[in-house]
């Protein structure tokens, strides 16, 4: 026998002590003149105790006691024993909730006709013996019940399953739902999506091992889907004029004739531009630049004028922020790709010392917006402040301190939805040296090769941080596009200043949303695009709060007192989501292995065997016993 609870078993002791006690116990008495003691016989036997104290007799009634309330306790416990049943088969049903299975090529959408599909499985395929369960797919796999043979409960668990404008992590969904397989053995995996997966997923999904269950895909959507999404938007200031520039790249997926559509930009709800597009296919990118640009404010591109097959990916926002100069030290003893990298933004100004002068010219870091240390750290520890460091660490930064090097190390991954790395492709990067350092168990990690993490980044007792974790003079890095891009990146990230930031990019469909909110504010409200409320604390002195809940695209608003009111831009922004043609993966049908007993395709399954509901049933029935006793004597 298992205890799921053993702790409880401690009960024990105050719960037969009081029995104990209670039975030693004398009630004192008072002393009556009566004519005759015959009609009293009956109560001077020791129903009750005098006080204060007697010596314990054995009783009945004190054993029934005893007993009773050791089964209560061992029932708090939750004893059980493993066994094993003979049963049907067990299905997972996989129900792919991602932005492209809200598409309307199949209607209502492609997610619509998975559920329909899956509850006909459910009706018609589904034997009495056998048990399922439902996991929806989105960023975030969630098993809807536990494993049961009640059709009702399952087909109310599809009818929960909301659209999301979210991209599916189909791996985790296999992980989780091997986790609830076992080894597979009479198992089989049903999986109702488009397979719209991006070159990586679609690796790491073919190649899971199922053990010996077995995996069938059904494809959901219609084989030629019409589609034109915005598939990427961003915004850079001209380093001549300092006017704001807004980049927008959209593409067809399909053949068919748009005649009148447009790509239109409005800025805080008023349209300043409109262009007519020309299809080819491909992917387009159109430049605006408009005075009305600079101030700042939430611009966004819609595609009018046309009606295709997804609607999440027809709209894209940022958020712009008014100009302003930002004062970056660089401490370093000479780096011209640092010194460049950060001048391309003409509202930055870049001041450089030696690491000798950082505490006297440089004075410690105080009146700048974000320094940047390059080999270098001061040896007492860093003020609150922003900071990118590069091949330096100690214990206060992301990268810890440095304790060897590894020659050639090879590039295994990279966050790509973290704003530190938008359109930062490090693919192919060549080091010829990079530190040993380990990511503080506060950091994050936005790269790593074969011999461990080479940026990170973090928030941490008022420092807001970056780590690189190699000299640039030792790898290529300077010499390729994406390393100004990282630098303007880490300026913004860096120096932002509220939930806007300075220049707030878009956050992805589903990934989480730093806040940053001032001090004195209790908590602030999140109003979804949907009109939803969330409302979430904030640390008194002021900080950074992580929002997560963004399935939808759209803006959101952070509200709070004093008439705090921000924006947040969630966009799906992904051309492998908007590429709705239906990934077949047929690679991934397979027949599973049951372990068999004989017949119908039953199979033993191990269980777990709950006892306390017949202990505590049986204290019950000596409780019961104690109380007919007592009342009999009476």
């Amino acid at each position: 026998m298992n205890l799921f609870n053993p702790v409880n078993l401690f009960w024990l002791i105050p719960a037969l002590g009081t029995v104990i006690v209670l039975w030693m116990l004398r009630l004192k008495r008072v002393d009556v003149m009566v004519p005759s003691l015959y009609l009293w016989r009956a109560l001077l036997r020791e129903n009750q105790a005098n006080a204060p104290f007697q010596k314990l007799r054995r009783h009945l009634l004190l054993l029934l006691q005893l007993l009773a309330a050791t089964l209560l306790i061992l029932a708090l416990a939750k004893p059980f024993v493993f066994g094993h049943t003979l049963t049907g088969r067990t299905f997972v049903i996989l129900v792919d909730d991602s932005a492209s299975m809200t598409a309307t090529d199949i209607r209502p959408s492609r997610l619509e006709e998975a559920k329909s599909e899956a509850a006909q499985f459910i009706d018609h395929d589904l034997s009495g013996s056998d048990v399922a369960t439902v996991i929806s797919v989105s960023n975030k796999p969630v098993a809807r019940l536990s494993f049961t043979s009640d059709k009702a409960r399952l087909k109310q668990s599809l009818n929960d399953i909301q659209p999301t404008d979210t991209v599916a992590d189909m791996p985790a969904a296999f992980t989780l739902a091997q986790s609830m397989i076992g080894n597979g053995g009479g198992a089989f995996i049903r999986i109702y999506s488009d397979g719209d997966y991006d070159a990586d997923e679609t690796r790491r999904v073919e190649q899971f091992s199922f053990g010996s269950a077995g995996v069938k895909i059904i494809p959901i959507g219609m084989p030629e889907p019409e589609n034109v999404a915005i598939t990427g938007m961003d915004s850079r200031r001209d380093s001549d004029t300092g006017a704001n520039q807004v980049f927008v790249a959209f593409q067809q997926f399909g053949s068919r004739k748009y005649n009148g559509a447009t790509l239109s930009l409005y800025m805080n709800d008023r349209l300043i531009d409109a262009r007519p597009l020309a299809f080819d296919q491909g992917k387009q990118t159109e430049t605006f630049s408009n005075k009305l640009l600079d101030g700042g404010g939430m611009v966004t591109a819609k595609l009018e004028g046309l009606t295709d097959d997804l609607a999440a990916d027809n709209t894209a926002s940022l958020v712009l922020a008014p100009p302003r100069k930002r004062k970056v030290l660089l401490v370093s003893q000479g780096n011209l790709f640092l010194e460049n990298g950060l001048n391309l933004d003409s509202d930055v100004v870049v001041e450089e010392v030696a690491p000798a002068d950082f505490e006297t010219v440089g004075k410690g870091g105080a009146g700048y917006s974000m320094v940047v240390f390059d080999g270098y750290l001061p040896p007492t520890p860093l003020p609150p402040g922003n900071y990118l460091i590069v091949n330096a660490g100690s214990a206060q930064t992301p990268l810890t301190s440095i304790t060897g090097s590894v020659d050639s190390p090879t590039l295994v991954d990279q966050n790509r939805t973290h704003p530190l790395m938008r359109f930062v492709d490090l693919s192919g990067l060549n080091l010829g040296k990079a530190n040993q350092e380990k990511p503080a168990n506060w950091a994050e990690t936005l790269a790593e090769t074969d011999s461990g993490t080479i940026i990170a980044d973090g928030e941490h007792g008022g420092l807001r941080m970056v780590s690189v974790g190699f000299s640039l003079s030792d790898s290529d890095w300077p010499l390729r596009v994406s390393f100004p891009i990282f630098l303007t990146n880490c300026v913004d990230w860096l120096t932002a200043g509220s939930a806007l930031g300075p220049s707030s990019p878009d956050t992805p469909a589903g990934a989480a949303a730093s806040l940053t909110v001032p001090s004195g504010m209790e908590n602030v409200t999140v109003v979804t695009p949907s009109g939803r409320k969330t409302m979430l604390a904030t640390p008194n002195e002021g900080g950074t709060v992580v929002y997560d809940d963004t399935s939808e695209v759209g803006t959101y608003r952070v509200q709070g007192a004093k008439g705090y009111d921000h924006a947040i831009a969630v966009n799906l922004l992904n051309s492998t989501e908007s590429n709705l043609t239906p990934q077949l993966h047929g690679n991934l049908d397979r027949a599973g292995v049951m372990t068999s007993t004989g017949s119908g395709g039953a199979h033993l399954r191990r269980i777990r065997n709950d006892l306390w509901p017949a202990v505590a049933g049986v204290a019950m029935l000596f409780l019961t016993l104690e109380w007919l006793i007592y009342h009999r004597r009476l």
